[in-house]
């Protein structure tokens, strides 16, 4: 009894009411299609057990099974196509670096050949948005926004306790289920939780728990509520962490920013006082040149005052001794005859 409830490997089908019904991708139990959730095809149980990442790539949170690249994490279709294409491009529309093959990354290509060519994101306000229709954006408020900003939109509505889905969804993903298979399902996820305990101490005990679900659905939903409470607790507190650390980055930034100024200043400062010295040097300078000019002129001035008043002397001399000859020779002139 152990062995088959906790493998999930017989019986499901018969107890969900002949739905469809499909294998975990991490625990391998059964459960129905609807109750399994994304592209890895996850239960509720592992969901809220699985640690979560965002993809490197298509800048998607993807649930980690098993090891990943810790320094560039990928999910399971851009980890294929990594390993199949090498390094991707820019995606034209989203512009997310997952563009493998081509120019638009898979999911932009997908939507683009089911919607035609998107237009402006509201969010991100990138060409990006895909029109799917009116009811797709009455889940977002009849806001237009592409996968991301859907994505952390309807994340941001789950973590404030606003998101709240249709009740058309409720019965499309909980089926025409009977008395038995809700009763079939909660002993299911009662022994998915003991079995991921490890081994039982009591062989009956556990066969009790794994085929009846000894824990009612009351119980069942607190400890739901308790688990979704701590989680955004936590989520809560590593948010306060990241913007703490943002802050401490961003103080670090502003102080080291300050000393770059100071010492902009100072240098200035420096600069300036150089500047000053210099001008008061080439004012001395100058000064001196101009009194070295004046004593040059003034020296030239007495010389040419000499030579002025040594010409005049010579030329009076000069005269009176024509003067001078000119009598002589009347007088011989005068004495001859």
């Amino acid at each position: 009894v152990v062995s088959s409830q906790c493998s999930g490997s017989s019986g499901i089908n018969a107890e969900y009411g002949g739905m469809s019904t499909k294998a975990c991708g991490n625990c391998n139990i059964k459960h129905a299609s609807a109750e399994l959730s994304g592209p890895q095809h996850l239960c509720k149980e592992c969901r809220r057990t699985l640690p979560q990442e965002k993809c490197s790539f298509c800048q998607i949170d993807f649930y980690v099974i098993g090891q990943i690249n810790k320094s560039k994490p990928a999910c399971k279709k851009c980890s294929e196509y990594y390993n199949k294409f090498g390094d991707p491009k820019p995606c034209d529309w989203c512009k997310t670096p997952s563009a493998f093959k081509g120019s638009k990354c898979f999911q932009c290509k997908s939507a683009e050949e089911k919607y035609g060519k998107p237009s402006r994101c509201e969010g991100c306000k990138k060409n990006a948005y895909f029109d799917k229709g009116p009811e797709a954006k009455k889940k977002v408020d009849n806001k237009a926004l592409c996968l991301l900003c859907t994505l952390k939109y309807k994340k941001e509505l789950h973590r404030s306790g606003k998101f709240k889905r249709s009740s058309a969804e409720i019965v499309n993903s909980k089926g025409p289920k009977s008395k038995r298979a809700k009763d079939s399902h909660d002993a299911h996820s009662s022994a998915h939780r003991s079995c991921r305990k490890g081994p039982p101490k009591d062989v009956e005990v556990q066969a009790d728990l794994c085929g009846h679900g000894s824990v009612d659905d009351k119980n069942s939903s607190d400890k739901d509520n308790s688990m979704e409470a701590i989680l955004i607790t936590t989520q809560l507190k590593e948010e306060i962490a990241q913007l703490k650390r943002q802050l401490d980055t961003r103080d670090r930034d502003l102080i080291e920013k300050g000393k770059e100024l100071n010492n902009m200043k100072t240098e200035m400062w420096e600069l300036e006082k150089k500047l000053r010295k210099k001008i008061t040097d080439q004012n001395i300078e100058h000064i001196k040149r101009i009194e070295g000019m004046e004593q040059i002129i003034g020296g030239l001035k007495n010389s040419n005052t000499l030579l002025t008043k040594k010409l005049k002397t010579n030329s009076r001399k000069s005269a009176s001794g024509h003067i001078a000859a000119s009598l002589l020779m009347d007088t011989e002139e005068t004495d001859s005859t």
